[in-house]
């Protein structure tokens, strides 16, 4: 047993994260676990020739303009385009969980900024983050699955004209550090979020929030300080 542990703390160390592993962990658990990461990081290293992790079936477009840092994680099925300004640059340690999407420059029209994520921050699966506008997203932040960013938001104030005709509008969304973001929550454009802040599940946020407090609702307020 004490020699397996010491497999997976060996595995997981690429991360620079400190793993504590469960007492009570079962042997098979930690054995299928080590060989899942180890695949993975072998297939970051075969791909891209860095010590991350990467899931099956994941789709990388804009290569040049993807930084990743040591030991990130992206989960099985995700669809990653850095094709933007600044592009998707994520931090050491970061994961972004199972079947998300991150969008940049989905259209001719307009060339998007990207998405940066800082260090130890993970999202959950089956998210959809489009970061035409940009996208900052601080360091230790958890964020729960199905998050929805939008930076790019349509124009509409034109009658006589189609709404898909009149262009879109992009505002930078950005998280700081130490936030937690629950499950189903989605973040408009322009949505700031100082540090330490907590986003209850199924919110709509749009605005400026200055930190260290609790949001909920649809429209999201600030429910109490924390």
């Amino acid at each position: 047993m004490s020699l397996i542990r010491n497999i997976v703390h060996r595995t997981l160390r690429v991360t620079g994260r400190t793993t504590v592993i469960a007492a009570d962990m079962p042997t098979e658990v930690l054995i299928g676990e080590t060989g899942r990461r180890a695949a993975e990081l072998l297939r970051g290293l075969l791909w891209l020739r860095q010590p991350v992790f990467l899931g099956s079936r994941i789709r990388l477009r804009g290569r040049r303009s993807l930084r990743l840092e040591r030991g990130v994680a992206i989960g099985d099925e995700c669809v990653i385009d850095a094709r933007g300004a600044v592009g998707v640059a994520l931090g050491r340690g970061s994961r972004l969980g199972r079947r998300g999407i991150v969008t940049t420059t989905s259209h001719l029209s307009v060339y998007g900024v990207g998405l940066v994520m800082g260090e130890n921050s993970g999202v959950g699966d089956q998210f959809h983050i489009g970061a035409s506008g940009g996208v900052t997203i601080g360091d230790n932040v958890i964020v729960g699955p199905y998050l929805l960013v939008h930076s790019q938001e349509h124009r509409f104030a034109d009658r006589d004209r189609p709404v898909r005709e009149q262009g879109t509008v992009e505002r930078a969304v950005s998280i700081g550090d130490d936030c937690w973001i629950g499950s189903r929550v989605t973040l408009l454009a322009g949505a700031k979020l100082g540090p330490r802040t907590v986003v209850a599940s199924g919110a709509v946020v749009r605005g400026e929030f200055p930190g260290s407090q609790v949001l909920a609702g649809v429209p999201a307020r600030s429910v109490r300080e924390i």
